[in-house]
């Protein structure tokens, strides 16, 4: 994949290796642990005593590092893994030459295959970590290894390093595609593709989110292009399009990409979390008077409720009112009869945001 692919998936790496980091550190002090009062019970690894102690605080001054570590240290985080896959190759190391300089290499060969796995990271700093420690092994086996073992252990180590370097290789490659497939399938079903901003289907799952997020008061701004029809009919749907970019790309920059969505053809709802009602009015004419020097018109209502006796219908029912109300004004000041209409005997209800329904 590309480096801007790779960027876009880099967070959510960083965040499966920190929670690799913190569950496998933990299983390995355990275990080692638990080796260690083995080697109380058993002359065999008894030899291995004080590499298993020194291994297990280790591990946990590592999950230490991993649960403390934020997403603003990213580099403390990689040098935490890389720390962690070190001690188990110099563990490995040891208890294949120093510890049992007359056996055949187990324990390195096998976290040769495992420790790799665990973590996801560029495929080149994982093989010339795993030629790094193929090297010291090598280079401590023929120091110390008995000369009868000491072939078939180096032929092992580079044999199945160089299977390991193949294996995690392929299997970054895969989760990272995995990752970013799933990325794109998400921005697919919560992003607008046209305008940026986020769809429907990402405004229905957010609205029950709102309440808890704010601490003083939420305001919906509801947002309707006027002429985006007319528009489309008489330059082409081109037009119409930059337009709704146009009036999207205002409404971002005035409210945020995360809490602006296109809900409908020409409809956009942005929603301020604890704002002013004199700063909140300051961005809607900012819009506003952004469109109108493009010569696009946007009819905006926004309604603003507190936390304390939150109710969603409501708060966007009269946003929605005021826009129409906002729209019956654009189009009756432009003399063009939309046949935009409320319930008899509502007109000032309209405008004061105490509708709850209209006829169009």
């Amino acid at each position: 994949m590309s480096e801007d692919e790779y960027m876009q998936i880099w967070g959510e790496i960083q965040s499966s290796n920190r929670q690799n980091l913190m569950i496998f550190s933990i299983i390995a002090a355990a275990f080692l642990l638990i080796m260690f009062f083995l080697s109380f019970l058993s002359q065999n690894i008894a030899a291995n005593r004080w590499v298993y102690l020194l291994t297990m605080f280790i591990s946990l001054a590592l999950f230490g590092v991993a649960k403390f570590c934020s997403e603003k240290h990213p580099g403390l985080l990689l040098a935490g893994i890389y720390a962690f896959i070190s001690i188990l190759f110099l563990f490995g190391i040891v208890l294949g030459t120093v510890t049992r300089p007359d056996e055949q290499t187990v324990t390195f060969i096998a976290l040769l295959l495992t420790v790799p796995l665990l973590f996801t990271d560029r495929p080149v700093r994982m093989i010339g970590c795993i030629y790094v420690y193929i090297i010291a092994f090598v280079i401590a086996a023929l120091y110390i290894k008995e000369d009868y073992v000491l072939a078939a252990d180096i032929i092992d180590a580079g044999v199945f390093g160089t299977i390991s370097a193949i294996i995690s290789t392929y299997m970054m490659s895969v989760k990272c595609q995995r990752i970013l497939y799933g990325q794109r399938v998400v921005i697919m079903s919560e992003i607008d593709m046209l305008t940026g901003v986020r769809n429907r289907n990402s405004y229905e799952q957010n609205l029950s989110i709102y309440p808890s997020l704010c601490k003083k008061n939420l305001s919906c701004i509801f947002a309707d292009l006027n002429g985006l029809h007319e528009l489309n009919n008489t330059k082409g749907h081109e037009a119409g399009d930059k337009m709704l970019q146009f009036v999207a790309e205002k409404l971002v920059e005035q409210f945020g990409k995360n809490n602006t969505y296109r809900i409908g053809g020409d409809e956009f709802v942005s929603f301020v979390i604890d704002g002013c009602a004199d700063e909140i009015q300051k961005k809607i004419n900012m819009v506003v008077r952004s469109a109108k020097e493009q010569e696009y018109y946007v009819s905006i209502g926004y309604d603003t409720g507190f936390c304390s006796d939150m109710d969603m219908g409501s708060l966007i029912n009269t946003a929605e009112m005021r826009m129409y109300a906002a729209k019956k004004q654009f189009y009756q000041q432009k003399g063009m009869d939309r046949r935009i209409r409320v319930c008899p005997g509502q007109e000032q209800n309209m405008v004061s945001g105490r509708l709850n329904q209209c006829e169009i």
